[in-house]
Order: C-alpha cells, then sequence, then structure tokens
C-alpha cells in the first residue's frame, strides 16, 4: 500500500565563522583599456563565486560587469582568501570587494587630479568617470585614466580586505552570543509516498524557500538549491558511508554498488524554489550565505513526511527501506 505523508523542517544558518581571523583581501588593476583585473584567491567549485565577485566589484564601481576580469587561479599570485567555506565567499569577498572599489576609486581620483589640473577635493566619480563637481563635461573615462596611467609609468589599483568582528563572549549566566551577525534561515516541505510492502520513500514534491538576504545572482543562486536538493534526498534516502557503524567501522563502502547516490529519477518533478529577500544591513548590498544551509533542510523534513505517512520514526540516516519494514513490523508487534 503506498502512503502519503507531509514533512515540514526549518533551518537558521550563520554566514561566515565568528571566532575572528576569518579574512578576505581583493585587488583591482585597472588597464589601458579601460577593464579591471580582479584577483582573490575564492575556489570556484561551482557555486558561481566568480559570476557573484564579478557582480559585486561592478555594482560597487557602477559599471558593466564584462568590463570586469577575475583571476583566483594561483594563490601565490592572488589576494589573499581565508577559505572556501562557510558559506562566506559572497558575503566576505562582497564586503572585500566594496572596500577595494573605494580604494580604486581613491586612486583614480588622485590621478585624474593631475591630468585635470585641479585638487582632489574637486572631483567625483559615477559610474566609470571621474568628472569636476563644477563641470561634469570636464570628465575621465576609465580607459582614458588606465591609459594614461599606464604609459606614464604609473601603476593603478585598489586593494582592501574585510574582517568579520569577532562575536561577543558569552554571557556567563546563560551561555547566549551572537553565534553571527548575519544570520540567513530557510524551510523546506515536503512529499513522500511509501511503499508499505518494499519499504521503498518516492520524494513526490519539494518546496523550499530561503532567506538568503538580497539575491546577487537569482539564477546562480536556484542552481545552488537545485544541487542542495539532490545532496539532501541522498543523505536523507540513499548515501551510506560506513553500513556497519556502530557495530564496526572496518567495512566502508568501496563503489557506487554499495555507495547509492541519487539520480534524475530520484528527484521530483514538482520542485519549486522561492527566495524571501530580507535585506541584511552588514552584508554586501544586503546579501547573506547561501551554501551549506539548502542542503540540510531536506533530511529532517524528509523524515517528519515518513513518519507523517506511516507512523515510524527513523532514527538514523538514510532511511532506508530496510529501516522502514523494520521499524514498520516493530509498531505492529507492539499493537
Amino acid at each position: 500500500m503506498i502512503k502519503r505523508g507531509r514533512g515540514i523542517s526549518s533551518i537558521y544558518y550563520p554566514t561566515g565563522f565568528n571566532g575572528g581571523g576569518d579574512p578576505d583581501h581583493v585587488s583591482l588593476r585597472l588597464k589601458s583599456d579601460g577593464t579591471i583585473d580582479m584577483t582573490n584567491a575564492t575556489c570556484e567549485m561551482g557555486q558561481g563565486f566568480k559570476s557573484v565577485a564579478c557582480q559585486m566589484v561592478a555594482e560597487a564601481l557602477g559599471v558593466s560587469e564584462e568590463v570586469i576580469n577575475i583571476d583566483n587561479s594561483n594563490t601565490d599570485t592572488c589576494a589573499f582568501s581565508m577559505d572556501t567555506a562557510g558559506s562566506r565567499s559572497t558575503y566576505i569577498v562582497g564586503l572585500a570587494s566594496i572596500n577595494a572599489a573605494q580604494d580604486l576609486i581613491k586612486q583614480m581620483k588622485m590621478y585624474a587630479a593631475a591630468m585635470l589640473s585641479c585638487d582632489i577635493s574637486e572631483l567625483e566619480y559615477a559610474e566609470g568617470k571621474v568628472f569636476k563637481k563644477s563641470n561634469t563635461s570636464e570628465q575621465l573615462t576609465l580607459a582614458e585614466i588606465g591609459s594614461g596611467a599606464t604609459y606614464s609609468g604609473k601603476f593603478l589599483m585598489g586593494h582592501d580586505g574585510f574582517l568579520p568582528p569577532v562575536a561577543p563572549p558569552r554571557e556567563p549566566g546563560t551561555g547566549f552570543t551572537e553565534p553571527s551577525r548575519s544570520m540567513a534561515w530557510g524551510a523546506s516541505v515536503i512529499d513522500v509516498d511509501v511503499d508499505t510492502e518494499t519499504g521503498v520513500v518516492e520524494v513526490v514534491n519539494l518546496f523550499n524557500c530561503y532567506d538568503i538576504g538580497t539575491v546577487i545572482n537569482p539564477l546562480s543562486a536556484e542552481g545552488q538549491v537545485d544541487g542542495g536538493n539532490v545532496q539532501g534526498i541522498g543523505m536523507a534516502l540513499f548515501e551510506d558511508l560506513s553500513p556497519d557503524y556502530p557495530v564496526s567501522i572496518e567495512k566502508y563502502t568501496s563503489d557506487f554498488t554499495d555507495y547509492i547516490i541519487p539520480t534524475s529519477k530520484d528527484i521530483p518533478l514538482n520542485s519549486q524554489i522561492e527566495f524571501f529577500e530580507n535585506y541584511d544591513p552588514y552584508g554586501p548590498f544586503g546579501a547573506k550565505g547561501c551554501g551549506e544551509m539548502v542542503t540540510n533542510t531536506q533530511p529532517p523534513a524528509i523524515i517528519n513526511a515518513i513518519y507523517d505517512a506511516v507512523g515510524v520514526w527513523v532514527d538514523s540516516l538514510p532511511a532506508t527501506p530496510e529501516k522502514i519494514l523494520r521499524l514498520l513490523a516493530d509498531n505492529k508487534k507492539s499493537i
């Protein structure tokens, strides 16, 4: 018999780490054609970091992202990154990028002051141009500043970083503290069908909503959640690294015959993703982290849905057919 159940789970997740010592640096080099080379050593591993980083620099400078080129290929030559972890890359690199952009603007205004024969205080910057406040027609583009500096032997680079403030000490009596100054939030609602004869669980409907602040790149964020759904379903129903634990830690799975992963057939056709854009005052342009959080809401929602469907609690992952059949049999004996 097929029985359907619905499960709900919610989560909050810190953006970055709160112990201090978690900085990133960004460098922005203006070239003679007006394009800008950005460096930061954060790893691109499919989460869309490069696209988002270029978008944030472009936004900070008021220019098209097409003029931003990013290099993170060599940690010896790129600006320093502490790590690619903790759902921190967009947040911390973004804030470092804003600071570096402000420094580049300062460098460009200093050089443009000589070209326009005026004091730096007389200049303003907006949308890729430095111009006189008193006469906006007297202006210089990024290409004009870049070529002028390059061929006069000047090297224009903006560089800066960002270090999150350390969390306040815990209150002695309660242990209360602020784990992170920026928290992301999320929830999943999942419907499953449980076959009481075979113990097989099928995820039928999957609804996600995440508050990651301003969504810098909606398509990339949706892709992150799509991947999180696959991983979450895999953790909940299939993936079992050490099937004999805690009886033994000797027999680990050795190949994909034993280590089962979800395929496209295991992902529900009805999968919906929504973002609640709750602007974060501390984040870059209001953004928060969208990393590990989106892989964590599916397993508890699926376990709750199994209970709603057949009335048994699976207390260890994955919820394999064998476990479910055993629990159903034990439940019948106790009645």
